[in-house]
């Protein structure tokens, strides 16, 4: 289990940002989690841009430049939708 971890630290630590957003989506505030969310997909992208093939681990799914581009595409669009969103009232 802790080779594991230490061979897919890059994708545990995406999930692990992906699912803190998740719960602030939840239980504090959609645009603030949405935001968040937005960031962990640009966390994926930085640590995919950064770390070569053999040490991404499961973040290597397609050619690196597919990669990086899906996953920039992705983050970007999140986060312009997110910070369109209206403030909800409470």
């Amino acid at each position: 289990m802790k080779s594991f971890v230490r061979k897919q630290w890059p994708i545990l630590s995406v999930y692990a940002t992906m699912l803190v957003s998740l719960a602030v989506i939840v239980f504090v505030d959609f645009r603030s989690g949405a935001i968040l969310l937005s960031l962990s997909v640009l966390l994926g992208f930085g640590l995919r841009f950064k770390l070569p093939d053999a040490k991404a681990g499961l973040l290597r799914n397609r050619r690196r430049r597919i990669d990086l581009t899906v996953m920039a595409s992705l983050g970007t669009i999140l986060l312009i939708l997110a910070l369109v969103v209206p403030h909800g009232r409470k």
